[in-house]
């Protein structure tokens, strides 16, 4: 059967996909998952937003705030059918620290700058996404991917207990934060930790036993009756309590200066980097789940446009949220409506509805992020990447050390800074092999590795030498050194004759080709003979150019390693290598 041909779209398509699926979607099967979902995170967004809202250091109703431009950006122009885009702790902290010394002690310059901030960084996600600079996903190893994942939803677990304690918690990284926890067992309230308790057992019961019912929903619920009618907050238990209403004022915020917008531009890159990160590795973890893809660039004009709008609404900047995305996944989200309906929902609570979430316990909140990050702690994950490549274990080690014992931001630096030693070095010491003569199924010769088929048989006197890369400047001196090792390690005959087998080379640059005009040299000066076989495309123009084909000679140029190892034979009978 015939592969479809992609559906061509057009540009409001490609820049605003909910132009391209929205006509599309299925309201019979689809709205009331889309519906339970939204119902599960506008549940969890309201007092998260607000916790939030105290860690970026702006009043709790920005957090609410935030919300609702940004849940509609990200619907709009994302490509995540699962990733929710909202105020997170992560992007919250990264805030409080880039505003706070720009503001000094003026509080309302630092809440106008909170949405500056937003705002910026908008512009700047919005301009990396239209100059196509998503390729710097690629940047991030699958397994530097896992080990943030894991190690980030690790932080945001261990971040929870301090509701579940009823303490206060000094932060820090997650070594940091259980000392802390542990110091003050004398202070741990023994009733909020119950009520934390129940409430995660239940969420794994119903996730066990009731998987059709929305245990976040559910839990919440009954939190928050049990709360009002045994009145938890007079038995010490922590609750939400009393959020102010009414809508944000929308539009800028004073204007601070150009000098100052320029300061927060460097804050607004880190926060680009943490938060794309943050995101990226959370829509794709998503998407290979449920088999479709996330589009690099356009994640990054929907994150844009999500903090425009929330720093337009006054709010502070957003990313995506790991918590909420799990939640809104475990309780059936199908795709970006789910978005769309938690910001209706946030919208008529903060006009309406802010009291039902007053007697709220702060543990029962915690208890449902925990459980939402639960599964993304896979530990197995490392013990699979440890049995299949070492390196790549360690790769992931270090971002998820990274992110647990110094922070997130120091976390991504790190797992970024080793993929790309690791793809510098993979590119300077790329694979080079012998090849030997092997029957294959059919009977037919044909060469293949010699390490992987030792039963192959090699030439006496030659050897047939494949360089399984590029040849270009940061891998030109390997090449030659791999190519010497090889032809020097013959010594029963000594070898006098050296097939460069060019089957893998789809490029050379200069540095390439006077790396092989001088091995060329230095063979022929130790009455070494070299071929050049299946040189073709860029590389084999390069070579007429450059004045290797004529320092080879075009008579020992060939199509095939067969025609090559003939004409050796037939041009020394009496010492030519057999086969």
């Amino acid at each position: 059967m015939p592969l479809a041909r992609p559906t061509e779209k057009s540009i409001a398509q490609r820049y605003m996909p909910i132009v391209d699926w929205l006509p599309r979607y299925d309201w019979g099967k689809l709205f009331r998952w889309d519906v339970i979902a939204g119902l599960t995170v506008w549940a969890l967004l309201v007092p998260e937003a607000m916790a939030y809202a105290g860690i970026a250091g702006v009043p709790p109703e920005v957090g609410l705030y935030t919300a609702p431009l940004a849940l509609l950006g990200y619907a709009m122009f994302g490509t995540s059918r699962q990733l929710f885009v909202g105020p997170s702790s992560t992007v919250a902290i990264l805030s409080a620290s880039i505003v706070g010394p720009i503001a000094g002690g003026d509080e309302e310059l630092f809440i106008a700058l909170t949405s500056w901030l937003a705002i910026v960084t908008g512009v700047l996600f919005i301009i990396f996404g239209l100059v196509r600079m998503g390729w710097v996903a690629n940047f991030m190893a699958s397994p530097v991917l896992d080990g943030f994942m894991v190690g980030l939803a690790l932080v945001i677990a261990v971040g929870q207990l301090d509701k579940i304690f009823g303490i206060e918690s000094e932060g820090g990284n997650v070594l940091a934060e259980l000392w802390s926890i542990l110091e003050q067992f004398a202070d741990w309230s023994w009733a909020t930790i119950a009520v934390g308790v129940v409430s995660l057992g239940l969420l794994f019961l119903i996730e066990d036993y009731l998987p059709k019912i929305p245990g976040a929903l559910t839990v919440l619920v009954l939190a928050i009756v049990m709360s009002a009618v045994f009145d938890f907050e007079s038995h010490g238990i922590e609750i939400v309590g009393e959020i102010p209403a009414g809508l944000p004022p929308f539009g800028f915020p004073d204007w601070p200066g150009l000098e100052t917008i320029a300061d927060l531009v460097a804050g607004a890159l880190a926060v680009v980097l943490v938060g794309y990160a943050e995101s990226y590795a959370a829509a794709k973890s998503y998407a290979n789940k449920y088999g479709y893809q996330v589009e690099a660039n356009q994640e990054l004009i929907g994150l844009g446009v999500a903090n425009f709008g929330a720093g337009f609404s006054s709010g502070f900047v957003v990313d995506g949220s790991l918590s909420k995305t799990a939640a809104g996944d475990s309780a059936g989200q199908k795709t970006q409506m789910t978005g769309i309906v938690a910001a209706v929902l946030t919208v008529i609570t903060i006009m309406a509805l802010t009291p039902l979430f007053e007697t709220l316990p702060e543990a029962t909140l915690g208890a449902i992020v925990i459980h939402a990050v639960w599964h993304l702690i896979d530990i197995r994950k490392f013990t699979v990447l440890w049995s299949v490549r070492h390196i790549d274990f360690w790769l992931a080690m270090a971002s998820f050390l990274g992110v647990v014992l110094i922070d997130i931001l120091p976390g991504i630096v790190i797992g970024i800074v080793l993929s790309l030693l690791m793809l510098v070095y993979r590119a300077s010491f790329p694979h080079g092999v012998e090849l030997g003569l092997i029957a294959d199924e059919a009977g037919h010769d044909t060469f293949v590795n010699v390490e992987d088929h030792p039963e192959a048989l090699t030439k006496p006197g030659a050897v047939v030498y494949r360089f399984d890369e590029d040849l270009i400047y940061s891998n030109a001196a390997s090449f030659h050194q791999q190519g010497r090792e090889l032809l020097w390690s013959r010594t029963d005959p000594p070898a006098d004759l050296l097939i460069v087998d060019c089957e893998q080379m789809s490029e050379m640059d200069v540095s390439g080709a006077r790396e092989l005009l001088d091995f060329h040299e230095e063979l022929a000066s130790n009455d070494v003979a070299m071929y050049l076989t299946r040189l073709h495309g860029q590389p084999a123009r390069l070579a007429e150019r450059a004045g290797i084909i004529d320092a080879v000679g075009h008579e020992n140029v060939f199509t095939t390693i067969r025609s090559a190892v003939d004409a050796w034979n037939e041009r020394h009978p009496a010492d030519s290598p057999e086969g």
